[in-house]
């Protein structure tokens, strides 16, 4: 099983997860534009999150757990580091979608050549969105129904 290392912007905080995410996607909702839009990271910033799904289980903080800073949005409860505002990840408030947790994708540590596993599947809330996007994915007007969204397409 791979072992998949990441840090922050800074280097302030450092994660490891265990194996493939189930899958990445991009999205395109208010509460993943407001919080990228505070790192100071210009990739962060693109008009979109990136993240990639877990088990809460297979992520470790290794250092820096007294640099994250909580926000509270939106039902979840998002994780940033205190120096330079990268999300580190977030989690549903609701104790019952808990296992799975949603981690940065731009703060993993991939020697220049991102793993197949961590191609994004989807779009998610691209309703929302603030920037089009030409690629070949499906484009969830909010979420797909796995996700507890309405699971329906945007007609682009």
């Amino acid at each position: 099983m791979s072992n998949y290392l990441g840090k922050c912007y800074c280097g302030a905080v450092e994660f490891s997860c265990d194996g493939d995410p189930f899958f990445t996607q991009h999205c395109h909702c208010n509460k993943c534009r407001e919080i990228a839009s505070i790192s100071t990271r210009d990739i962060d910033k693109v008009g979109y999150g990136f993240t990639a799904a877990y088990l809460t289980s297979h992520f470790n903080i290794i250092s820096g757990s007294d640099n994250l800073e909580e926000i509270i949005r939106n039902n979840s409860k998002l994780l940033l580091c205190k120096s330079c505002h990268s999300l580190i990840y977030g989690i549903s408030l609701d104790p019952n979608k808990q296992a799975g947790i949603g981690i940065n994708v731009n703060n993993f540590l991939f020697n220049n050549l991102t793993p197949k596993s961590f191609s994004p599947v989807r779009h998610i809330w691209y309703d929302d969105r603030v920037v089009n996007i030409s690629d070949n994915l499906p484009k969830f007007k909010d979420a797909p129904k796995e996700q507890f969204g309405s699971g329906e397409l945007c007609d682009e």
